[in-house]
């Protein structure tokens, strides 16, 4: 029985680099044509005609996965009323998600790369297109901020990225509401004391 609305092949494209994400996840390279058409529940040829070849289509994947544009969305969609601290936690929330899901999927494809086959770059164009979206948000608050959005950006940046590494193992690095503290006010104590000696 064929679909009473056929999908473009851009809708195709996209239902197929969905469906095999996950299998990426679970089998890396190993991944065949055939487990990757039952789960989009087409005909395996509709992988070849979209995609040429499944190396093409793991691209694909790989493209989709560091593609900035849903990032970029997530952080433009924080509302305009929430306070720098309530902000801050939010683009540490978005970019702990998307730096979790790079990192899930560089592993599993790791694990199955022949040896001696060089690791993508990492891709300028997302962290230009994030900071710039970053900085926007946060000029709603340049009155509070000691810094200039670069290093603002950065700060936000580095800890998401830290937190996510293995060897952040505290429990506070999975909280980003403790990470936007830790942000925006350190680890110290406010005093008015002088402490220089």
């Amino acid at each position: 029985m064929s679909r009473a609305n056929p999908m473009t092949p851009d809708e195709r494209r996209r239902a197929l680099i969905e469906a095999t994400r996950p299998l990426l996840l679970e089998h890396g390279m190993q991944i065949t044509t055939r487990q990757i058409a039952e789960c989009a529940d087409v005909a395996e040829g509709t992988i070849f005609r979209a995609f040429g070849t499944k190396q093409n289509l793991i691209e694909a994947v790989v493209d989709d996965c560091m593609a900035p544009e849903p990032v970029v969305a997530a952080i433009e969609a924080i509302p305009a009323d929430l306070d720098l601290e309530d902000t801050v936690t939010w683009m540490v929330r978005v970019l702990k998600g998307r730096i979790e899901q790079v990192r899930s999927l560089m592993s599993a494809l790791a694990q199955s790369r022949p040896h001696g086959q060089r690791r993508r770059p990492p891709h300028r164009d997302f962290h230009r297109a994030v900071d710039e979206a970053m900085t926007r948000v946060l000029s709603r608050f340049d009155d509070r901020l000691t810094v200039g959005g670069p290093t603002a950006c950065w700060a936000i940046s580095a800890m998401a990225f830290a937190a996510v590494m293995p060897l952040a193992d505290h429990p506070d690095a999975t909280d980003p509401r403790q990470l936007a503290r830790i942000i925006l006010h350190g680890i110290a104590t406010h005093s008015t004391e002088d402490t220089t000696c």
